[in-house]
């Protein structure tokens, strides 16, 4: 009986210990409630998509094309922002420097491939969250329809035997196509004035018209309009085959010329976006690509639609950096 005070105690304290040790838990749960309430629900404001080239544009009509497609089931607008200038670095910079709570994302050609090794920048795609790819071109050189050059041939024999009289547009400095340029007249011992635009091919398309150069190297899809109206006549194509949409269109391979170029597109977010955010983001475009729209759309603009999720994205972008790097030395437009 004595030791009953003793035991009553003990209780006491072990009760009192109990309360105390709930409360922490009960403090914890509401805390993390707190927290929760506050992250909310992705996505609560809207999201910014970075274009890295100017307004008209292949990049541009794909980025406002799964925007306007996007944002019927995302929720909140979806605000697209034109970044030009270092082959697309400006934009990349923008997004990279970004916050990654998945607000901001860029959509990306393989310029992010090359940007680095032409010293445009010092990104590369391991500074992004691969996100999604969504599609696809290759440039092709192209004439006046009143141009002396009926073909890829008579072109670059007049540039051999006339050495930088040939004026010959492109897409930015130090971009894919000016890189596909520099291949061609190595690969077919010319040598061009090449005059890449500051902008994007779609500004390249637009001095054609204008007279201000003899020939551009863009993707069809930048001049699409010109093409169907018989303004601009395809000489070659940088592609391993021909088109389906251009048959009769060879390719600078079948002429004897190792001139392959490709620039993937897909969406990029900042380095240490959240996986389950990139996977909402994912979702949402994946979807968007399957709408009719898209998918007619790019049939009408004879561009080519490719899909990769995130995994397969970045594997394929590790694969392209170190490929279009080596490229990039051999064309001579290497920077350090």
């Amino acid at each position: 009986m004595k030791n009953m005070p003793k035991v009553k105690k003990m209780w006491v304290v072990l009760i009192s210990a109990l309360l105390m040790l709930s409360l922490v838990i009960v403090g914890c749960n509401a805390n993390n409630k707190t927290e929760q309430s506050k992250k909310g629900k992705y996505p609560e404001k809207p999201l910014t998509m970075v274009i890295p080239f100017g307004a008209g544009g292949g990049t541009d009509q794909v980025a406002r094309m799964l925007a306007g497609i996007m944002e019927k089931d995302f929720g909140q607008p979806i605000i697209c922002v034109n970044k030009t200038g270092g082959a697309g670095a400006i934009g990349y910079t923008e997004t990279a420097n970004a916050k990654p709570d998945g607000y901001n994302i860029v959509l990306s050609t393989s310029n992010i491939s090359t940007i680095k090794a032409t010293g445009n920048s010092q990104l590369t795609y391991q500074d992004f969250e691969p996100i999604i790819a969504v599609n696809f071109d290759a440039p092709a050189l192209m004439v006046k329809a009143d141009s002396p050059y009926k073909t890829a041939k008579e072109l670059l024999d007049y540039a051999k035997k006339n050495p930088k009289k040939l004026n010959v547009g492109t897409g930015t400095p130090g971009g894919l196509w000016h890189v596909g340029v520099i291949k061609l007249e190595k690969e077919a011992g010319v040598l061009f004035n090449i005059v890449p635009s500051t902008t994007g091919g779609a500004s390249a398309s637009v001095s054609l018209l204008g007279g201000h150069v003899d020939a551009i190297v863009i993707p069809p899809n930048e001049a699409i309009a010109q093409i169907k109206s018989g303004e601009f006549r395809m000489l070659g194509t940088m592609t391993p085959e021909r088109l389906k949409d251009f048959p009769d269109v060879p390719t600078f391979n079948e002429m004897g010329y190792n001139v392959v170029i490709l620039s993937l597109r897909g969406y990029l977010a900042p380095k240490g976006t959240p996986a389950e955010v990139v996977k909402v983001l994912h979702d949402h475009l994946k979807k968007a690509m399957e709408n009719e729209k898209y998918i007619n759309y790019m049939k009408d603009q004879v561009s080519n639609i490719i899909y990769m999720d995130s995994a397969k994205y970045k594997e394929y972008l590790a694969k392209e950096y170190e490929s279009y790097t080596k490229l990039i030395e051999e064309a001579g437009l290497a920077k350090k």
